[in-house]
């Protein structure tokens, strides 16, 4: 038997890395995006580059929060895809990109008018709320493309059909890193617009991207099977579905508030302190995005596997994909952890903010190993379903480990940064064990889609 189960692993092995592949290289085009941005708005000094981090931040969180919906709607596509129902494909997208931007534009008008208020919130420095509040306005006005942008992904991931999102992040991507040389600085006939131009060239690349997303979905997969197939294309009930397993994982995504309230603390500390962290964030985010890319494909691989009925085998899907994400992140966090200064010196030219982040930021590469295994976990069971546990943990995770840690560091034991740093390290660690407990149990697997 040892012989075939090794073949059997090394073509799961080999299904897995052709799937994340395509998906990896769309992530890490958006994360180059962040890397771009703050190493450009970078030069415009540590106030903007914390209003920047600080205004990025909460607009990542609100995309989680309603972009959530491409969990419900990877999932529901998986299944069917191992159902062998792919005549509802047409349907699932545009009740997908319906739902997704009616609720796109209602965050676009409400964060416009909220925005100040919102800033207001996120820190106590007079000259950051100043500079992050135009920011945070404008790229509020961009939600209604940016949902729609994330739901439709999960409908190709569920597919399988990941080489298009590739190639519209890699659009996307670049479309943006132009805008933001014209914008931010000022060249060619544009005026110099600083943290505005950036935030504008998102909003304007998000849009042209969704346009493209829309075209290629209905002539390569819609208009090929056809909208009516015996049933209403606009369906209340899909869209419930969608809803109902998307809901767990934007209450999730929701508490992810608890890191925008980790960097305000680390504002308190002093603006270097903050700008160095969001730093360290984006650095910590492209390897996140890495873990996130392989879950995906666990997760359309595992639920395709349940919809045939082959329980075991989405089971080997999940550890599968566990292994890989701890070696990959495990691999980048290394670089982390021997060429920090190096690293951080692409988004700033101060040497002393790079020395503060030095420790914490070597320590956070040694952790990147266990990250993985909790990223590609959590990432797999929301895919097959289980988004409620999922919920749960991070959101204990956040609030009753890392929130009141963090806050110990600042207010008793007088503002380390690199204890603060500590907090996250316990956080990740816990997220990763739960999440390994809970694949090990198997109740995902009866989850009913």
């Amino acid at each position: 038997m040892r012989p075939i189960d090794m073949r059997i692993d090394n073509r799961m092995t080999m299904e897995i890395l052709r799937m994340s592949g395509p998906i990896a290289i769309g992530a890490l085009s958006s994360t180059m995006l962040n890397i771009v941005d703050t190493a450009m708005v970078g030069r415009l000094g540590n106030v903007a580059l914390g209003a920047v981090g600080l205004g990025s931040f909460f607009t990542l969180v609100m995309i989680l929060v309603f972009g959530s919906l491409n969990i419900g709607t990877q999932a529901i596509t998986s299944r069917r895809l191992g159902e062998g129902r792919q005549k509802e494909f047409p349907r699932i997208a545009v009740n997908a990109t319906i739902l997704a931007f009616a609720i796109g534009s209602i965050i676009s008008v409400a964060g416009y008018f909220l925005s100040p208020w919102i800033f207001s919130l996120l820190s106590d420095n007079a000259e950051i709320v100043r500079v992050g509040t135009p920011y945070l306005t404008i790229r509020f006005t961009g939600q209604f493309a940016m949902v729609p942008m994330i739901t439709l992904s999960g409908f190709v991931f569920g597919m399988g059909r990941v080489r298009i999102h590739m190639v519209i992040s890699i659009l996307v991507n670049i479309m943006n890193i132009i805008l933001n040389w014209f914008l931010i600085f000022g060249h060619w006939i544009f005026p110099r617009m600083e943290v505005r131009g950036a935030a504008i060239a998102s909003v304007l690349s998000m849009v042209a991207g969704l346009i493209v997303f829309i075209i290629i979905i209905y002539f390569r997969i819609i208009r090929p099977i056809g909208l009516r197939h015996g049933k209403t294309i606009v369906s209340g009930s899909l869209m419930g579905r969608i809803v109902k397993i998307s809901l767990p994982r934007a209450v999730q995504s929701l508490s992810l508030t608890g890191f925008i309230i980790f960097l305000s603390f680390t504002g308190r500390i002093g603006v270097a302190e903050l700008a160095i962290s969001n730093i360290i964030f984006k650095a910590f985010n492209f390897t996140f995005m890495m873990g996130m890319s392989i879950g995906t494909a666990s997760a359309t691989l595992a639920g395709r596997s349940l919809g045939e009925g082959k329980e075991m085998m989405a089971v080997r899907y999940g550890w599968h994909s566990a292994g890989i994400g701890a070696v990959v992140m495990g691999l980048v966090g290394t670089a982390f952890m021997f060429f920090p200064r190096e690293i951080m010196s692409i988004f700033t030219d101060s040497l002393q903010t790079i020395e503060k982040g030095v420790l914490p930021f070597r320590v956070l590469g040694a952790f990147q190993f266990i990250d993985g295994i909790g990223i590609v976990l959590s990432r797999t069971l929301q895919g097959t379903g289980s988004t409620m546990f999922v919920m749960i943990s991070e959101m204990i995770c956040i609030w009753l480990v890392m929130i009141p840690l963090t806050w110990i560091s600042v207010e008793l034991l007088g503002g380390n940064l690199f204890l603060v740093w500590t907090s996250l390290y316990v956080y990740i660690a816990c997220f990763a064990t739960l999440m390994a407990w809970k694949f090990k149990e198997g109740g995902w697997k009866k989850v009913r889609v």
